[in-house]
């Protein structure tokens, strides 16, 4: 249903002007602001942003976090443009990274989070096999696992 394409000159201004639902907006950095933190953090070649589409059309944003050493694969970053919640993309989207995840066979635990009082992302998680497994203080984010061996 979905597939996630590299950031470039044909799909940058798309996933830029995508937008949550004004509720949701404190949930969510803006796309481009995480693609300028993929840019500080390009040293490591761990951190990759994707256009979420469908039949070419962007639907979201991504934001993958590769940890090969502690085998953790990481979205740090993801939404839904508000025009096209409620179609299954989230979830889409959770299953495409973790296809990705298990491909490799790099990694034992996939990790997503979200903010506190964002029960949406909370409860899809948790509808998906993920468990608790701490709170980030700092950001006010909850840390959610997935085993995938």
């Amino acid at each position: 249903m979905v597939n996630f394409a590299e950031i470039d000159e044909n799909n940058f201004y798309d996933v830029i002007d995508l937008e949550v639902k004004e509720a949701q907006s404190r949930f969510v950095a803006p796309n481009v602001r995480s693609i300028a933190e993929c840019y500080l953090y390009r040293k490591n070649n761990d951190v990759f942003p994707y256009a979420i589409q469908d039949a070419g059309k962007v639907v979201g944003f991504i934001l993958i976090d590769l940890d090969e050493e502690a085998r953790e694969f990481m979205i740090w970053r993801m939404m839904i443009d508000r025009k096209y919640q409620n179609y299954g993309y989230g979830r889409a989207a959770i299953m495409k990274a973790m296809e990705m995840a298990k491909s490799e066979n790099k990694y034992d635990t996939f990790i997503a989070d979200y903010v506190k009082g964002n029960e949406v992302m909370g409860e899809l998680l948790r509808s998906m096999g993920f468990t608790h497994h701490s709170f980030d203080e700092e950001n006010n984010e909850y840390v959610m696992h997935y085993k995938l061996n």
